[in-house]
């Protein structure tokens, strides 16, 4: 009977969505983890309506909300050890619950990794840590700090295991994360004026140096002579067309 009844629930789990069967051993996915295929798996948003400029000044106010953050928490972990010093506390903040210096290069790169056309980001745990140059404990513990204060937000995701399409039962294993931005929803009150207030700078300076470029015009007399002749014949021959129509 009991043999029976371990057969049963192993078949059962074996047919349980985020598992997977490898020989007589059924490892668990990472709860909350969604197919790369599902609609879930992909909650990447664009900044900037894909113009990069744009984006450059989204990355940037992101960067100095981030730099304002952190000097605040330094300064209120002086004070606490200041405090504890003197007798008039005996613990300093959590370290998990205030930003740390290294942070910034991890929340740098996942900005420059960040794909401004399409709005995903994916990159795997190993290839973060090969970039900053930090131990994969200390990568995982900075991008959850990033996490808790709204600067970067995620969805764990699985994918079929290589060779296992059609088998009974999805067999999955774990991928990598999509990572994308919700400043607006997610980032801390302390951090969210600071970004707003970048971003416009950032966005305002863009638009005047935009609006305030001039194309440039040859210097060559000749050149300018023949550009000028193909504008005026140009211009005629809109005009025209434009009385012809009307």
């Amino acid at each position: 009977m009991t043999a029976r009844f371990g057969d049963l629930a192993a078949s059962i789990l074996s047919t349980t969505p985020g598992h997977r069967k490898e020989g007589d051993a059924t490892d668990p996915v990472r709860r909350g983890s969604f197919h790369e295929d599902s609609r879930q798996a992909k909650p990447w948003r664009r900044h900037g309506d894909g113009d990069r400029r744009k984006w450059n000044a989204f990355k940037g106010a992101a960067l100095g909300a981030f730099d304002k953050l952190y000097k605040a928490h330094c300064i209120q972990l002086r004070q606490e050890r200041a405090d504890r010093r003197a007798g008039k506390r005996d613990d300093v903040t959590d370290s998990r619950k205030r930003l740390h210096g290294d942070d910034r290069a991890v929340l740098a790169y996942m900005l420059d990794r960040f794909n401004h056309v399409t709005g995903e980001l994916y990159p795997r745990i190993d290839t973060i840590v090969d970039a900053v140059g930090k131990s994969e404990g200390y990568v995982k513990a900075a991008l959850a700090r990033l996490r808790q204060f709204g600067f970067l937000c995620w969805v764990r995701r699985t994918k079929t295991k290589e060779g296992a399409e059609g088998q009974a039962g999805p067999q999955l294993e774990q991928t990598s994360n999509a990572y994308y931005f919700a400043w607006g929803e997610q980032l801390v009150q302390e951090a969210k004026g600071a970004f707003q207030n970048l971003l416009t700078i950032g966005l305002k300076k863009l638009r005047a140096v935009t609006t305030g470029a001039k194309p440039a015009w040859p210097s060559d007399p000749a050149l300018s002579a023949a550009l000028a002749g193909v504008r005026d014949g140009l211009d005629r021959r809109d005009a025209v067309v434009s009385s012809a129509s009307t």
